[in-house]
């Protein structure tokens, strides 16, 4: 492992010193007077607003001194363009495309000695007749499908407006967000979630807690990467989402304000500001949001003889919870061009929270006979604060080749979380009922502290015009820690719960160093690399008065190759294929052996020897567009080793222990299409599904979990123009029914609907929206094992009403120019997935 760091270091620092040559070998035609025509001008053009590369944009070159036209040239599929045999001497490039503002760049030179001159990132405006156009037609953006990925636009998503980042991730094709918050891409619950291109502690410890709590207008794109190459990060058995929050990248100073009410007591409000002035561009965003639902869940669980399988009774658990959220997101960041090739940045995000979760347990036994024999209240208040800071810096350098970049960055993310808990325990009088004082009465508090550190290069070399190497080193260390501490009320007096107190830590370190060779030949393309990973992980439970201390180790030496291959048959059509090896590695809860007493019918607890999944994903993608219509299928297959899998078993008294194991394996394959269809000028529709087949392998003891089905999800909006300022949209999913390693979900669905009106002459806009129509969201699942079965239904809060008012304000000044940066890069996007490994 020490060699191959050293290797790719030392290749690294080659690379870069050879980078230093801002004209790379000598060139013999270079002598003065020897051509008058060996100018080199290179550049690239990407769109103002989606930052995406620019194909046939015409740049044309003039004199600076009588504006004669000299020569010029049109952009490729990549946004580039290679203008060569331009004479020497002052000129300025004009660029022209349909549909987009004239640019004009600021004078140049081309020089004897310096004959190669590289103009940097040139953006493009669009017109203003064109963004009036793309104002009534902006839904066709709503989602943008490129080889390795799929982006999508959630703020023209209506149906999100007022909602959290859960609303926004559960309209997004193939992405389910169950009742507890657990996020699932293509049926695998297994995926990692990015901010801003990076793993972030707003989403290390309780995902579904935090995800509420960051409001769906932070938010600028989602980015859906289900085969990611070897230049990111392996973690995820389906793969990556990255959730991009919002930035302004206008010039001038300008800002949105926005505000929202919801029906039961629900409000957002966000603002954010952004001022450029010469080099130096500073940004602000603020939301908050305070939100109150409920919450019902029924269960009944039989239980059965492990010898004979004979009934011996039962129990049901009836519970009713309110929930009260306040959280605060703050990010600020600034970035300077120092010169034309160096760009510098440092931003900041800061996440505050306070929850309250109210909570009525009613548990009912009954025997054999369903006769009812004893009952038990246990009323539970629990408050979590939380409070999170990230902050990320680099160092962003271009060169005279705008495929030449070297990425240095480091990001310091740190949060801290208090969870405290109040248990009252009501036990039966005998006479039916419940007695009025508490038979028991318990209070907890949690502290669970998170750190993540990362230190990471990277760099992109062109080999030759179509070809380009890329390198880079990444150093991960994470921190994560659970310090739980128990009372319980005796003789008046609180007394320390010796047997339930501990404190258990994780510790990882993963040290990363890829390459990736890619090639353009024409309409094939491919690109082939492999990534190494030496981890350390170090789980430790400390000793209390039942158990001794324990430390697990586990280190490990991983390599991950990649292969990706594309084909173009012509403008719109297209075929490519991916393979990547990935990992799943166990952390923090399902690691901590010590279980969680919450609910003294159903524990929870990890399993500190619980082992990393490694995953063999293929998949093939092929995409058709038509005039009005866009049609992405893909075929994918994932063979999981190791499988990590939730198993529960049950105590002869009928209590059951859920915990996490390795099963054999695990296979998934199926079939995943995605279509845009404008039917006419004003209605048009996004639709999606997947249909997959999940076979899990393995046992538990004499339990075994070998399972096996077909399922299937669908997603299908509508977006309706009903005149040139109003918009209507609705937006509907349904997921069938799911097998688990020991039973199923029941299908679900639901339908929701928002309407759109702009004002104030665009700057302005009122939008109104019901979540969940029909009120038929329900989550409902089934399980079994030896010893029990049981079937619990979830119900929530789902229909919900909300009204948002929206106001854009100040300059609204385009960059025309932004040298020696590339758009998409960290240091101007926050964290672009592109960017990232």
């Amino acid at each position: 492992m020490k060699n191959l760091f050293f290797l790719t270091s030392f290749l690294l620092l080659q690379l870069t010193v050879f980078a230093q040559r801002p004209n790379g070998p000598s060139n013999k035609n270079g002598r003065s007077g020897s051509r008058p025509k060996i100018g080199t001008v290179t550049a690239k053009i990407t769109d103002a607003d989606t930052q995406e590369p620019l194909e046939f944009v015409t740049i044309a070159l003039y004199s600076a001194k009588d504006s004669s036209f000299i020569t010029g040239g049109a952009s490729d599929p990549q946004g580039r363009i290679k203008i060569t045999e331009v004479q020497v001497g002052k000129m300025y490039a004009k660029l022209s495309f349909i549909g987009y503002d004239e640019t004009i760049t600021n004078v140049f030179m081309i020089q004897p000695d310096e004959p190669e001159k590289y103009l940097g990132n040139l953006v493009m405006t669009a017109s203003a007749k064109a963004l009036e156009e793309v104002t009534v037609t902006a839904e066709r953006d709503m989602m943008e499908l490129g080889i390795d990925k799929r982006t999508f636009n959630v703020a023209q998503d209506l149906t999100t407006v007022g909602g959290s980042m859960t609303d926004a991730l559960n309209n997004i094709p193939s992405i389910d967000v169950d009742q507890d918050g657990s996020i699932s891409l293509r049926g695998s619950s297994n995926v990692t979630i990015f901010i801003d291109g990076k793993p972030s502690n707003l989403t290390s410890s309780s995902t579904s807690d935090i995800l509420d709590q960051i409001p769906a207008s932070s938010i600028e794109r989602i980015e859906v990467i289900t085969n990611p190459s070897a230049k990111y990060d392996p973690e995820g058995t389906s793969g990556i989402i990255n959730i991009v929050l919002k930035k302004d990248r206008q010039g001038g100073f300008n800002g949105n304000a926005s505000v929202t009410v919801g029906n039961n007591n629900k409000y957002n409000a966000s603002v954010g500001l952004n001022a450029r002035v010469g080099k130096v561009n500073v940004f602000g965003n603020y939301s908050g949001r305070y939100n109150e639902r409920w919450q019902e869940r029924n269960s009944t669980q039989k239980n059965y003889d492990r010898e004979t399988n004979a009934f011996t009774g039962s129990n049901t658990q009836n519970s009713k919870r309110e929930d009260e959220r306040v959280s605060h997101l703050f990010k600020t960041g600034v970035d300077y061009d120092i010169n034309d090739y160096n760009n510098v940045y440092v931003n900041a995000t800061f996440n505050t929270g306070e929850s309250t979760k109210k909570e009525e347990l009613f548990i009912n036994y009954y025997d054999q006979n369903n006769d009812g024999y004893d009952l038990l209240l246990r009323d539970n208040t629990s408050t979590r604060t939380s409070s999170a800071q990230e902050y990320n810096f680099g160092w962003h350098r271009t060169f005279l080749n705008p495929d030449q970049i070297l990425d240095v960055s480091g990001q310091i993310s740190r949060q801290e979380g208090i969870s405290r808990g109040v248990f009252d325990e009501y036990s039966h009088d005998g006479n039916g009922g419940l007695e009025t004082s508490p038979s028991f009465q318990q209070r907890n508090e949690n502290d669970h502290p998170n750190e993540i550190y990362i230190a990471q290069i990277d760099y992109s070399h062109p080999i030759t015009d179509n070809s380009i190497l890329d390198v880079g080193v990444k150093s991960t260390i994470r921190k994560i820690g659970a310090d739980f501490t128990s009372e319980s009320l005796q003789g008046g007096m609180w007394m320390p719960d010796d047997s339930l107190n501990n404190n258990f830590n994780y510790n990882e370190q993963v040290h990363a160093a890829y390459a990736m060779y890619r090639h353009d030949l024409g309409k094939f393309g491919y690109q082939v690399g492999f990534r190494a990973e030496q981890a350390y992980t170090t789980s430790i439970l400390d000793e209390n008065a039942l158990t001794d201390r324990q430390e697990v180790d586990n280190n490990y030496f991983a390599i991950y190759p990649t292969l990706h291959m594309s084909y173009k048959f012509a403008q719109q059509r297209e075929v490519s294929f991916g393979y990547s090896r990935r990992v799943n590695r166990p952390r923090g809860r399902t690691l901590n052996p010590f279980p969680d007493y919450s609910n003294p019918q159903s524990l929870r607890k990890g399993n500190p020897y619980l082992k990393p999944e490694f995953i063999d994903a293929l998949e093939v993608t092929y995409q058709h567009g038509w005039n009005d219509i866009t049609l992405t299928g893909s075929v994918y297959y994932r063979y999981t080793h190791d499988a990590m899998q939730r198993v529960t078993n049950a105590t002869p008294e009928g209590v059951t222990i859920m915990t996490w194991e390795n099963m054999d394996n695990k296979q998934s394959y199926g079939l995943e299409a995605i279509a845009t269809y404008n039917m006419t000028k004003w209605w048009k529709f996004t639709g999606s599904t997947n249909i997959y087949n999940l076979q899990i392998t393995g046992n538990s003891g004499e339990l075994d979990l070998s399972n096996q089905a077909w399922a299937m999800s669908a997603k299908l909006m509508s977006s309706t123009n009903l005149t040139k300022t109003t918009t209507l949209q609705l937006s509907g999913r349904f997921s069938s029914r799911r097998v688990t390693a020991q039973g199923h979900i029941e299908p679900m669905g639901g339908l929701d609907v928002a309407v759109s009106q702009r004002l104030f002459k665009g700057k302005g806009t009122l939008q109104a929206r019901v979540s969940d129509v029909l009120n038929t969201y329900q989550f409902n699942v089934y399980s079994e094992g030896v010893g029990f079965t049981s079937n619990m239904v979830a119900d929530w809060e789902s229909r919900v009403g909300y009204l948002t008012f929206s106001y854009r304000f100040g300059q609204m000044k385009k960059s025309h120019k932004k040298k020696g940066k590339k758009q998409g890069s960290r240091s101007n996007s926050g964290g672009d997935m592109e960017d990232m490994f």
